[in-house]
């Protein structure tokens, strides 16, 4: 049986920095909580330890009703306790440090933060905590290490679970802020809509790279004709603009509020805080974001229904290239969204190449050649094929008789302009520029051919480096996500997905099941605090993009 974190501490105290290991699945239980140390850093400078820390929780029923929203909420509340609990100068590097990962706008499952079932009945909190264990001259300070694991992580712990007492009407609301969206994400298909905008939605940020809602923004209001009403499980009914599925087309001016209302949407795939201004609204989880990434590796992917003649082009199914073009890109993009499961799509056109979304017929008989077909060409076919498409471009009369609701923004107001798509209907025949009849059929599911191991991979920002790959990822394009903590989360997932052959759909899926259970271990054999929740579609979005990865169609 393995020795109580104090005797080993009293054991190794004044050792070198090594004699740490020790501590590694060493336990102690200080008052009711349980304090275990799962992973030890090797050094005072390399990135701190990992204590996995258990309190139990009063009989609130919210705790055991909602552990994902409350768990949520005592993450917030560790990282802004944590700071107080560090032991300043305790010695060099990390020593006496305490941290959690920041958390986002968003409520999500993390491995920083849990409620489970407790081992005699009733919840315990669970909190996974960075603690920098001290040294000085990299010799231990068994005294001060006590201090931090044995005092001060306890004492951490049972403060945020008091503060989930003590802020009971606040976690009530983001209890509710939870319950409402899961309410109407889950009604959004019976109503034929794939998003939800709340009337009074703070839709604009602070600045570029802010989380916070601008001050003094314009509210947003939906047009009568496009708004919905949904009565909440909170007691409550909320108002606001309904996006139904087809075809959506958003024009409007620059700097008018397009591209807000679509990144909001985008985001509205996860569940909002309060206060964060976009806490109503609400999009279908399987809603991919869709942009040109030049340069981006392709591995076999089906681009047949786009192709009308690429040199060179020798299998249209089984596509690959280690140098896409704008618009080749997005294609490739947009076909394994679809592939992957995703039935509504959202472009922006200042995100993405013009010839993948319109078409000159003028242009064409200048040049006499085209290799691609657009958005304009096949979205009435992805509209047979179940698929809706969001869209933000302007110029474009195909687009417009093709789409079923028409949104202008003006001042960050929408207004309904969808009468104006029966008139361009009409111009398009006229002009000879009606969409033609063409089919669209979704792409069968890759397989994985063999294993692909990434050796010594590395993230920095949004870029993945790794001794194997040829050249660089860049992941962003993955604009869905919200906090660090997920793309952290992307990197294990890709690995064991890609660890043994397989339809990689199919295993995506499986590996995002896990991570809603919390099965945090099966990610990683001793997870840290810096894990959260990721979709299927994110991290098959990074393993779409890994160069070398060789996949064949199912």
């Amino acid at each position: 049986m393995k020795d109580s974190i104090e005797r080993i501490l009293e054991r190794i105290d004044g050792r070198g920095y090594k004699a740490y290991k020790d501590l590694a699945g060493a336990s102690e239980v200080v008052g009711r909580v349980k304090i275990k140390v799962t992973r030890v850093q090797g050094d005072p400078f390399a990135p701190p330890s990992v204590v996995l820390v258990e309190a139990p929780l009063g009989d609130n029923p919210l705790y055991s009703n909602y552990p994902v929203p409350v768990a949520d909420y005592a993450l917030r509340l560790a990282h802004r306790l944590s700071a107080r609990y560090s032991i300043r100068g305790a010695g060099e590097g990390h020593s006496g440090e305490v941290r959690v990962p920041r958390p986002g706008p968003v409520i999500l499952r993390r491995s920083a933060a849990e409620i489970v079932a407790g081992p005699g009945g009733g919840v315990v909190l669970r909190l996974r905590l960075w603690a920098g264990l001290p040294s000085r001259r990299r010799r231990i300070l068994g005294s001060t290490a006590r201090e931090l694991l044995l005092s001060r992580l306890p004492r951490l712990a049972v403060e945020v679970s008091r503060g989930l007492e003590r802020e009971d009407a606040r976690l009530e609301r983001h209890v509710d802020a939870w319950r409402e969206q899961e309410f109407i994400r889950e009604r959004l298909p019976s109503m034929g809509l794939v998003s939800f905008i709340g009337d009074g939605s703070i839709l604009p940020r602070a600045c570029g790279g802010c989380e916070e809602p601008l001050e003094g923004a314009v509210p947003f209001e939906s047009p009568e004709s496009l708004r919905v009403e949904f009565e909440l499980p909170t007691g409550r009914s909320v108002t606001g603009m309904g996006i139904r599925e087809g075809l959506t087309l958003v024009a409007g001016p620059a700097f008018h509020g397009k591209t807000t209302l679509m990144e909001a949407i985008a985001s509205g795939v996860w569940d909002h805080v309060p206060g964060d201004g976009r806490e109503l609204v609400v999009t279908r989880r399987d809603a991919f974001w869709v942009q040109s990434e030049n340069g981006r590796w392709v591995s076999c992917v089906d681009v047949y229904p786009w192709v009308e003649s690429m040199p060179g082009l020798r299998d249209p199914h089984c596509w690959s290239t280690s140098d896409a073009s704008g618009a080749t890109s997005a294609v490739a993009s947009l076909q394994e969204a679809v592939e992957t499961g995703s039935r509504l799509i959202l472009i922006d056109e200042d995100w993405t190449a013009t010839n993948f979304i319109h078409r000159d017929r003028w242009t064409e008989e200048v040049t006499g050649k085209r290799t691609l077909l657009s958005v304009s060409d096949l979205a009435p076919a992805l509209k047979r094929a179940g698929i809706s498409v969001v869209i933000v471009a302007s110029g474009s009369i195909p687009l417009l008789a093709s789409a079923d609701t028409v949104i202008v923004m003006d001042e960050y107001r929408p207004r309904d302009a969808t009468s104006y798509a029966e008139k361009a209907r009409r111009v398009a025949v006229e002009a000879g520029l009606a969409p033609a009849g063409t089919s669209y059929t979704p792409p069968p599911a890759r397989r994985l051919v063999e294993p692909f191991t990434l050796v010594k991979p590395k993230l920095r920002g949004r870029i993945l480096e790794a001794r194997n790959l040829r050249d660089r990822v860049d992941l962003s394009g993955l604009r869905q996500l919200e906090e660090q903590a997920q793309l952290n989360t992307l990197l294990p997932l890709a690995q064991r997905l890609t660890s043994r052959p397989g339809v990689l759909v199919e295993e995506a899926r499986r590996l995002e099941w896990e991570i809603r259970r919390g099965e945090w271990g099966s990610i990683d054999r001793s997870p840290g605090p810096g894990l959260s929740e990721v979709r299927w579609l994110d991290v098959l979005y990074l393993v779409n993009r890994l160069p070398g990865l060789r996949v064949t169609r199912s």
